[in-house]
């Protein structure tokens, strides 16, 4: 009878009624007639899904950007386990832990894969933990530059709904703590911590020694570890993985160079050296006073057809006809600034970037014009906590950073108040001044200052009267006035004659907000050829030449040094002299490559020029260490 009746009785607790416990789990969770089945644990189902459907809805929106699809096995294995470890920790916590781990990690991810979603229609990347190290990022943007993809917010609105889905399954049917579900818990956590740990190790190893390979493989994995390319990071290892690895990598920064690494970066510069003639242009310019003017997103079209003063003075100089500023992080100025300046790479996703102020950089263009008896200052409209210049540019060699606030500029909005600080430019004998304009930035707006200065004059050249390009083009306006005024106060002060100009973009201008435009005005057909700017340099001595070879931002601090005879003895340099016989190419961050005839993708497979893609993993390799393991200061 007393079996009958605890196999009958339900209103008992099972203890009460003698059972054991796998016998109340079947009694009172299997076989339940109040409770049937498995019901009271259906609850974890749509969470897990939850994770699922996040993340490939953003890789399925992206699934053109990288060099891999949505169908990439690693990335979605990561992601498999990621969603069983978060489920597995619901599964076996107690209520209160339990509404946390349910909660608030899948809505911190929701929000960071939005920001993903925002950080591409902005800056055509993802986004990274390091760009919060960048001051003064952000401050172009406003919600009319920010464009969430459907497909994201649908992906994220779906994840939520399950979410909430298992918020109601639990309060309807509240499991009881009970051993199995611990149990079952900590196996999905262990599974889901193993299938990350495997995918990690078997898809993307590391080779014990550098192998400079080219197979697509070597390239996936050489992306995923270096996180060197934001797109490819999410891409190769999903939301989850990309996250906690971007995230751990800014906290405990990979800042040491071993050994082998130096001595590698040391074969690389013995190398390098051996390879370097004397040609034509060695020495041409050398002892003259120089001014290196980088323009804030002034594109090829801006400068072709509305920017009078700035084409004379590239027509009358050396043009460097195919040239590219390849952007490595969110922050293009800044991005641009650096390579030019030190000829290297900037610190992406693994290097901290204190290294900005906190490196020995010896070899910078400032330190180099130093050392051949200049007086190096910088000068640019915003405030020198902007990026920290106002630390960054006296590690880089400069005496000093003046902002608009030091040079006394009427309005730091318009780059014809530049000229304010002229006498501080050209008070020493010889000078090196490093100027940044800065009017054709965005916020491109009708209450813009710059805007406002120039909305005749520019809708009328223009031959429209709204949109983003009409605002361009009162950008380059502005700072084509500061060009000319340059030009002039130059001939008044006699210094016309004995200085040298150099003039750069920073970026495309993609304040304007609109690919498809961009590359219809500039006849190209993808994101990485958009990335064509101008590079030329002007003397009242040099003849008009167009030079044709491909050259990038990293090969400006070379052709430089060359023109002014400048030692680079000693200098890790990932580009080449524009005007010599090396190089010729340029690389972007997802691994692609352009030569001048062939432009090679990384996203299309296949291993193109195998000998250039070798040559491209090293330098960029090379170049990561440098910068991580301090190379010049340790060098001594």
């Amino acid at each position: 009878m007393a079996k009958t009746k605890n196999k009958l009785d339900k209103t008992q607790e099972g203890k009460a009624l003698g059972l054991t416990f796998w016998q109340c789990f079947a009694r009172n969770r299997l076989y339940s007639t109040s409770v049937p089945g498995v019901k009271p644990y259906l609850y974890i189902v749509p969470l897990f899904l939850a994770y699922l459907v996040l993340d490939v809805a953003l890789r399925f929106t992206y699934r053109g950007a990288g060099m891999v699809g949505v169908k990439f096995l690693p990335a979605s294995l990561f992601t498999l386990g990621w969603a069983l470890v978060f489920a597995g920790l619901v599964f076996f916590l107690p209520r209160i832990p339990r509404w946390f781990f349910r909660c608030v990690p899948l809505v911190t991810f929701v929000v960071i894969a939005i920001t993903h979603s925002g950080f591409m229609s902005a800056f055509r990347q993802f986004f990274s933990f390091s760009i919060l190290t960048y001051g003064g990022t952000g401050e172009f943007m406003d919600t009319s530059y920010i464009s969430i993809n459907w497909k994201v917010i649908a992906g994220a609105a779906l994840a939520v709904l399950l979410m909430m889905l298992s918020g109601r399954l639990l309060k309807v049917i509240p499991p009881r703590p009970v051993k199995a579900s611990v149990l079952a818990g900590v196996a999905a956590f262990l599974v889901g911590a193993g299938l990350i740990a495997f995918t990690h190790f078997h898809y993307f190893p590391v080779a014990d020694t550098v192998i400079w390979e080219t197979s697509d493989q070597d390239k996936r994995s050489t992306a995923y570890h270096d996180l060197n390319d934001t797109t490819n990071g999410v891409m190769l290892s999903g939301l989850y993985q990309y996250t906690a690895r971007d995230l751990l990598r800014q906290i405990f920064p990979a800042n040491t160079m071993s050994q082998e690494e130096r001595q590698q970066v040391d074969e690389y510069v013995a190398e390098y050296e051996a390879a370097q003639t004397d040609n034509d242009y060695t020495g041409l310019l050398a002892g003259k006073n120089v001014m290196m003017i980088q323009l804030e997103a002034i594109d090829t079209w801006m400068l072709e057809n509305y920017m009078p003063n700035l084409k004379a003075l590239k027509d009358q100089g050396i043009a460097f006809t195919n040239h590219y500023t390849p952007a490595y992080i969110t922050a293009g100025t800044f991005n641009t600034e650096f390579m030019a300046n030190t000829g290297v790479l900037p610190a992406t996703g693994g290097i901290s970037t204190s290294v900005y102020t906190d490196n020995q950089f010896s070899y910078s263009i400032a330190n180099l014009f130093e050392q051949a008896g200049y007086t190096a200052q910088a000068f640019h409209n915003s405030d020198g906590r902007v990026y920290d210049r106002d630390t960054i540019h006296p590690n880089l060699g400069y005496e000093a950073y003046h902002s608009g606030e030091s040079m006394g500029m009427e309005s730091t909005q318009l780059d014809r108040y530049l000229i304010d600080g002229f006498d501080l430019m050209t008070e020493a004998d010889p000078f090196f001044s490093f100027i940044i304009t800065y009017s054709a930035h965005g916020v491109y707006s009708d209450d813009n200052p710059v805007y406002l200065t120039h909305a005749d004059e520019a809708q009328a050249a223009a031959q429209r009267t709204d949109g983003n390009y009409v605002y361009a083009v009162a950008g380059a306006m502005e700072t084509d006035i500061f060009v000319g005024e340059l030009m002039d106060k130059l001939e008044e002060s006699g210094h016309l004659e004995d200085t040298v100009l150099i003039f750069y973009a920073d970026h495309y201008n993609y304040y304007m907000m609109d690919d498809p435009l961009n590359m219809e005005i500039k006849g190209v057909d993808n994101k990485n050829m958009l990335q064509h700017t101008d590079f030329f340099i002007w003397s009242a001595d040099l003849e008009p030449t167009q030079v044709e070879k491909v050259t990038s931002t990293l090969d400006i601090l070379p052709t430089v040094a060359n023109l002014f005879d400048l030692d680079t003895t000693g200098a890790f340099l990932a580009g080449h002299d524009g005007l010599g016989d090396q190089g010729g190419y340029v690389f972007f961050s997802d691994g692609s490559w352009y030569d001048g005839e062939t432009y090679w993708s990384s996203k299309g497979g296949g291993t193109g020029d195998a000998q250039r893609s070798a040559e491209i993993s090293r330098v960029t390799t090379l170049s990561n260490w440098v910068l991580a393991g301090d190379y010049y200061r340790e060098r001594g």
